[in-house]
């Protein structure tokens, strides 16, 4: 397809959502509501505290200390640099989109090349710990036990990505120097962190919106029944997938590996506030994609199998 052709395509379902607007403006309105609700309550609490004291503690020389403490994770298990076990630790800890923000974070400073980023994302594909066990065990499927399983096989799956894809750039000549920056004073790193950090929560609740109301059009104009509404809210934002897969009446083991399949391949929702937070570095998304995939169909293979068994 053309360049003309693909601008009028976009432009016609351009007009199309804006007529839904019009035409159902309360299911649309509800759409805002709903995924206000989820950056208010889900998102602030869990991003903005943890990326402030993270930008505080890259400037004031945390990076070192994780870097030297996790130097034989980094070089022997993945063949990468010291200083990206910053980002493999982080990731772990703060879940998806964090990873993005730290490899920028990294890249900004000329600590790591466009290549080492590109690996980076394959397997810093973390879901925040507490949301698995907490919100996905305790609350919608009502076992903490099975939880504690799918984190396991999340986080093991990502770590077995990254194993596998060691051998991948290590030929290529890193380009980016380390640049010393002379250090700014306490308020103006926390003046700058904080405003970092609301740029980054700006766009990540306008990319949930917007994913919420194409959520709702299709909804509304397609006869959908609830297991393809479940499986395409995932696929597009897992948060409203793993809600609507909690409501199914199906076995709980299947309803571990649909949440599972969500989280490990992540939604084109999460995908695109990785592209948008790493906007102006050569991300190449076919490759990103292809491991959600892989990570997805992995881990929900392990916890299918073992849920099966106990």
């Amino acid at each position: 397809m053309n360049k003309k052709y693909f601008n009028i395509v976009i432009s016609l379902i351009i007009l199309f959502f804006l007529l839904e607007i019009f035409n159902h403006s309360n299911i649309i309105n509800n759409a805002i509501i709903n995924s206000s609700k989820i950056w208010f309550y889900n998102i602030i609490p869990s991003i903005f505290p943890i990326y402030i004291i993270v930008d505080l503690l890259l400037n004031y020389g945390i990076l070192d200390y994780i870097s030297n403490l996790f130097k034989p994770l980094m070089n022997y298990i993945f063949k990468m640099k010291k200083q990206t076990s910053f980002v493999f630790i982080m990731s772990m800890l703060s879940g998806f989109p964090s990873n993005s923000k730290y490899i920028k974070s990294l890249l900004d400073n000329n600590i790591i090349n466009i290549h080492d980023a590109n690996k980076l994302l394959v397997f810093t594909h973390f879901s925040n710990p507490l949301f698995i066990i907490n919100s996905i065990g305790n609350n919608f499927l009502n076992n903490q036990k099975i939880g504690i399983i799918i984190l396991i096989c999340h986080y093991i799956t990502n770590i077995i990505l990254g194993f596998l894809n060691r051998n991948s750039y290590l030929n290529l000549e890193n380009t980016y120097k380390k640049v010393t920056h002379k250090k700014s004073s306490f308020i103006t790193t926390l003046t700058n962190s904080i405003f970092n950090t609301i740029k980054i929560l700006v766009l990540l609740y306008g990319i949930i919106t917007v994913f919420m109301i194409i959520s709702s059009v299709l909804y509304t104009n397609l006869p959908i029944n609830p297991f393809f509404k479940s499986i395409i809210s995932g696929i597009l934002e897992i948060t409203g997938g793993i809600y609507y897969v909690s409501l199914l009446n199906i076995n709980i083991i299947y309803k571990a590996s649909l949440i599972t399949f969500f989280i490990s391949f992540g939604g084109i929702s999460i995908h695109m506030q990785v592209l948008s937070i790493l906007e102006g570095y050569k991300i190449k998304y076919l490759d990103y994609i292809k491991f959600r995939l892989i990570h997805a169909i992995v881990s929900t293979s392990l916890v299918y199998t073992i849920l099966t068994l106990i």
